[in-house]
């Protein structure tokens, strides 16, 4: 339900193409739900067969038709139960963890190596979500009430990079420390600095 209701989140904004809500999933949405391009034409098929959104065909010249999506009162109805339902744990499934706690059965050079890209690229989202959530509050626009939980979710995924940077770095530190201990030759990846955002 949880993809059905991010589409039907942002319908209630804007009507909106399913390229556009691509769009909009990768420029707001993506640290908490990230879907392909074939996910979200299903969903919203799903979702006009539900009754949940109705779709118009426009024409445009040398293209195939734009479906341009709304959500219908029914769909409005399905949103808020949605949201009104209680905060349940999520059930999680991260490949990446995974990958963490099977760690020790990797090439210790190999897993090192992965540990220190995985912060680069946390270090680089996190960046990004705070410079996204500065340009934001530079301009507030009309929406200012309706974004508050929205920058909320950004924050606390913000607060969630931030932590798991300082442990990753933690951790590499300790290990090249102990491979320079043991006087061992093996060549371990630097682990950068973190830059002031």
């Amino acid at each position: 339900m949880s993809l059905k209701c991010t589409i039907l989140g942002l319908l209630s904004l804007q009507p909106a193409s399913g390229y556009d809500i691509k769009r909009t999933i990768d420029r707001s949405v993506y640290f908490i739900w990230n879907v392909t391009g074939p996910q979200i034409y299903t969903t919203l098929r799903t979702l006009r067969n539900d009754g949940l959104i109705a779709s118009e065909a426009i024409p445009q010249v040398g293209k195939p038709d734009k479906q341009i999506h709304t959500i219908t009162a029914k769909g409005k109805l399905a949103l808020k139960e949605f949201a009104n339902e209680p905060i349940r744990a999520a059930v999680t499934r991260d490949e990446v963890l995974l990958r963490v706690f099977l760690g020790n059965f990797a090439e210790e050079e190999t897993i090192l190596r992965e540990l220190a890209a995985f912060l680069d690229r946390i270090r680089h989202e996190r960046m990004f979500m705070e410079a996204t959530e500065a340009r934001i509050r530079a301009h507030p626009g009309v929406r200012e009430k309706e974004r508050r939980f929205q920058l909320l979710s950004l924050r606390l995924k913000v607060a969630q990079y931030r932590v798991m940077e300082q442990e990753l770095a933690k951790f590499c530190q300790e290990e090249n420390k102990q491979f320079a201990q043991e006087g061992k030759a093996k060549r371990t990846p630097k682990i950068s600095k973190p830059r002031r955002a």
